[in-house]
């Protein structure tokens, strides 16, 4: 079977940025409310490795939108961008300064560059390798590993019907654009298979949610040999786990504000999913679903609402994002709103984009 090339943003696309070997960081991955954040949680238990979570977002909010680097005002400009971004957002403070003497006298390439920023936010405390979690990009897996050749990524799936409800539960975009989830996870069902086919599985690693809570010992151990780290019993000691940059990985779900969800993994679909949305989940996300081990539902299609289901399908971004997917079989990755004008509103206020 062809190799399938999926396409990427033109502003990435275009850019070639170098290579920087000699560094080993790690890209996390995922689709939102899949566990990107406790995957981090568990990278920054291992002690050789700093992990952020949703903080830099070098390829989202940097690659694509800053260009000639070697230019003092415009690394001047990404710099002073990424710390008052970090520090609106995140309360973290970026030594600028050190970076600019850190680049000092080699090229100026986006890898440096994140590389250095990287290093600066994370390392100093023992570790040697910094990890940035960024859901919703794994189509830009490839690049952060050509940028980095001797650099990994992990990415974490989580069944579809989970990732449905839980976004249906905490999102803010208008019903019933929730159901994107399912999209999403059936595209990076998909593709990252290839991915790890193409760069072979000890630069790619691929997990589920289920196994990384339900056997966190067992899931830590094959991480740590993912990444040549050592591993011993007392790095799975969740309540020993510390505090990460960014999001705060105890409290970052929509179901439970305990931390009881990172071991119990029970399924949170049922209940919260109607018939209607439910069989929608299913129905798109097969066959890749069962290949992962979730099990359909076995539901009564024949009980199903006519009329829900077609409120569900007339609405027309949601019917634009399923006509994108049996057009081409690959669904758009990505969210409804643009994640890039929301973060410079946030922080720099309207007008600024």
């Amino acid at each position: 079977m062809p190799e399938t090339t999926y396409p990427r943003p033109e502003r990435i696309r275009d850019q070639t940025p170098d290579q920087l070997p000699g560094t080993r960081p790690v890209l996390l991955s995922g689709v939102y409310r899949s566990g990107t954040t406790f995957l981090t949680a568990v990278l920054n238990a291992i002690p050789n490795v700093a992990a952020a979570s949703s903080t830099v977002k070098y390829l989202r909010f940097c690659l694509p939108h800053h260009h000639d680097l070697e230019e003092p005002a415009a690394l001047s400009h990404l710099l002073d961008e990424i710390a008052a971004r970090i520090s609106a957002r995140w309360s973290l403070s970026l030594d600028v300064p050190a970076i600019h003497a850190k680049l000092e006298g080699q090229s100026k390439t986006h890898a440096a560059v994140y590389d250095a920023v990287m290093k600066s936010l994370l390392l100093g405390g023992g570790a040697t390798r910094w990890a940035e979690k960024l859901a919703m990009q794994w189509r830009d897996i490839p690049l952060f590993l050509d940028m980095f050749p001797d650099g990994q990524a992990i990415h974490i799936f989580r069944d579809p019907r989970d990732v449905t409800a839980s976004y249906k539960k905490m999102t803010y975009e208008p019903w019933p654009a929730f159901l994107d989830a399912c999209l999403n996870c059936k595209a990076a069902m998909i593709e990252l298979p290839e991915m790890q086919a193409r760069y072979g599985a000890e630069r790619l690693m691929l997990l589920r949610a289920e196994d990384l809570a339900t056997d966190l010992a067992g899931s830590m151990e094959k991480i740590c040999a993912f990444l040549g780290e050592p591993f011993s019993l007392d790095l799975a000691r969740i309540e020993e786990f510390g505090d990460i940059k960014g999001e705060d990985w105890r409290t970052n779900s929509s179901f439970d504000e305990e931390g009881r969800n990172y071991t119990e993994a029970a399924p949170r679909w049922v209940g919260e999913l109607s018939p209607e949305e439910l069989f929608l989940v299913e129905v798109i996300c097969q066959p890749q679903m069962a290949g992962l081990g979730y099990a359909g539902s076995g539901q009564d299609v024949s009980a199903l609402d006519g009329c829900a289901l077609g409120a569900l399908l007339a609405d027309p971004w949601i019917a634009g994002r399923i006509c994108t997917y049996l057009t081409t079989g690959i669904p758009a990755q990505g969210y409804r709103s643009d994640p890039y004008r929301t973060e410079m509103e946030i922080v720099f206020g309207t007008g600024r984009t």
